[in-house]
């Protein structure tokens, strides 16, 4: 059986949570444009790589669940893990560049 799944991180629910640890208006501002860089960067992956990442970073999956949910090898879920994260931090690390 295969999920779909789509990234809608809700910046407004983010930014609350922001308010609440940032000390200052300079550590909102900062949290507030690391949130929405990670969510560029993680619309820019492809959907096999960005289910993983959701299924394993945000809802905290093991190796083993996210496999069956996606109907694939652990091995599969394991090396698609590894891309997404290495693609994340070269997008993430390129933006960063660019500036």
């Amino acid at each position: 059986m295969k999920v779909q799944f789509s990234l809608n991180v809700n910046l407004e629910e983010t930014e609350n949570e922001l308010v609440s640890e940032a000390t200052t208006p300079e550590q909102f501002a900062l949290h507030r444009v690391d949130a929405e860089r990670l969510q560029t960067a993680m619309e820019n992956l492809p959907p096999e790589y960005r289910e993983v990442i959701v299924l394993r970073g945000l809802e905290g999956l093991s190796y083993k669940q996210i496999a069956c949910i996606i109907d694939a090898p652990l091995g599969t879920v394991m090396s698609r893990l590894s891309r997404a994260r290495v693609r994340l931090q070269a997008q993430l690390r390129e933006e960063q560049e660019k500036r």
